[in-house]
């Protein structure tokens, strides 16, 4: 199994925004006790901008830099995961996070949000644009196409920390079921 990083540590999220004190426990000791052996993904948003970043959008994250970082932090993973794969392991899945602009699979966020925030700089038609976008996150996207590249198979899930109970209840449904 396939993580993301702020599932196992929620520490490397933006600033102040963690829903639970450590790592989303229901959810990470849910998959342990169903067998699955979890591999965490690299945070490449707390590397490219640290931890005391604002909350951003995919569009600010859809540039060369942050792709080509993205390439450089998971392909190390991918080596690993190509190994354990080619050696008969089953990749059950990769869970990324609904709304990440980074991890998000079922949506990610969108928007024209960028650049000054202070009065006089449209700060509440920036607001006003933020969305749901239906598509993967920027690291999702690159995940994808270098798993596709190893011919690497699995499946994209996602979970919702809002409602652990709710959605760890439906991953595993999603997994097992």
């Amino acid at each position: 199994m396939l993580v993301s990083h702020c599932i196992l540590n929620v520490n490397a999220k933006v600033y102040g925004i963690a829903t639970e004190p450590a790592g989303c426990r229901q959810i990470v000791s849910e998959l342990l006790n169903n067998g699955y052996g979890i591999v965490q993904l690299p945070c490449v948003e707390q590397s490219c901008f640290g931890i005391r970043r604002w909350g951003q959008v995919k569009e600010q994250m859809n540039f060369p830099g942050f792709r080509s970082k993205c390439y450089e932090l998971l392909n190390p993973v991918i080596g690993q995961v190509a190994d354990f794969y080619n050696n008969g392991y089953e990749i059950a899945a990769v869970i990324g996070l609904d709304g990440s602009p980074a991890c998000g699979v079922n949506y990610t966020c969108t928007g024209n949000w960028g650049g000054e925030i202070g009065d006089g700089y449209g700060l509440q038609s920036k607001i006003k644009s933020l969305d749901k976008l239906p598509e993967y996150g920027v690291m999702m996207e690159v995940l994808a196409e270098m798993l596709d590249g190893s011919g690497i198979v699995t499946k994209f899930l996602s979970v919702d920390e809002s409602n652990p109970e709710a959605s760890t209840q439906e991953l595993i449904s999603k997994l097992i079921g």
